[in-house]
């Protein structure tokens, strides 16, 4: 259960989120029909229309699933080999990943916009390792309250960077670049033709899709110290993600790969490494 909470401190929470918060809750359901029951309580208890979500069930969803299970692994392994390390979550939404994943030990931040920072925190309330800390991923002053926690760190970037320019992506970046050095730093990348058509459920959201990046590894040109460790098309996970999937989500996958142009699926997980200091 979450957090510990009972069912009926979640009800009737009704999201007042500017455009790009609001998507929060396109990830939030794609889990729940997925199957998360965590997501499932919190949709049930939050006064939205989700019917409008319903009938991109299909691939859409599967891809919002693949890319939280991505991190999800990746947090695994951090934690692996840091138990009492800290992740941090970049626009956190309402991720339960701390829920799914929390060895006892580790810490983890979350971090957030004031209107859904303050929607988390009705919702999944703080707790003694668990923080939701309310700021912009463009003002390093987020930056202060994260590094009061104990490293090494691991940062997820789960449906956020999209929505910035590429100069505020850089920007973002470099505030966790300059500030924890030695970080792991994970994030999903979207090619030109998926931000000039967005698909799905986020056609009808108010957000638009920005920033668009045929191949990650050009970030390594941006003189921040980041090294792509690992990289893959949501459309082809790695075989640690693919092992878990459904026969019906595998049997999705190879028709994508099959029938759809790969511009129109280059939707990529990626994991960097940020160099230490000297």
């Amino acid at each position: 259960m979450l957090h510990g909470m009972a069912d009926e401190a979640l009800d009737g929470h009704t999201p007042l989120l500017g455009a790009v918060q609001e998507t929060m809750l396109v990830t939030l359901h794609a889990r729940a029909t997925a199957g998360d029951a965590d997501a499932a309580r919190l949709v049930a208890a939050i006064d939205y229309d989700f019917a409008r979500f319903e009938r991109h069930a299909g691939p859409t969803a599967v891809f919002h699933v693949l890319r939280s299970n991505a991190m999800d692994e990746w947090t695994r392994r951090f934690l692996a080999e840091r138990p009492h390390g800290t992740v941090v979550e970049l626009g956190a939404g309402l991720s339960t990943r701390g829920d799914r994943l929390d060895n006892g030990t580790a810490h983890w931040c979350y971090v957030d916009l004031p209107d859904a920072a303050e929607f988390r925190r009705a919702l999944l309330p703080d707790g003694e390792r668990r923080r939701t800390i309310t700021g912009s991923v463009l003002d390093p002053g987020w930056a202060d309250e994260v590094a009061a926690e104990p490293g090494p760190y691991l940062f997820l970037a789960e449906g956020v960077l999209v929505y910035l320019d590429p100069v505020d992506v850089r920007r973002a970046l470099s505030i966790v670049a300059t500030r924890f050095p030695g970080c792991r730093i994970a994030l999903d990348t979207y090619g030109e033709w998926i931000i000039a058509k967005p698909r799905g459920p986020l056609a009808g959201m108010a957000a638009d899709l920005v920033w668009s990046c045929e191949d990650p590894k050009a970030l390594e040109e941006w003189d921040l110290g980041l090294t792509l460790r690992e990289s893959w098309p949501l459309s082809r996970p790695d075989w640690a993600v693919r092992r878990g999937l459904s026969r019906r989500t595998r049997a999705v996958l190879a028709g994508i790969n099959t029938f759809v142009p790969r511009k129109m699926t280059n939707t990529r997980v990626n994991l960097f490494s940020v160099d230490a200091a000297d």
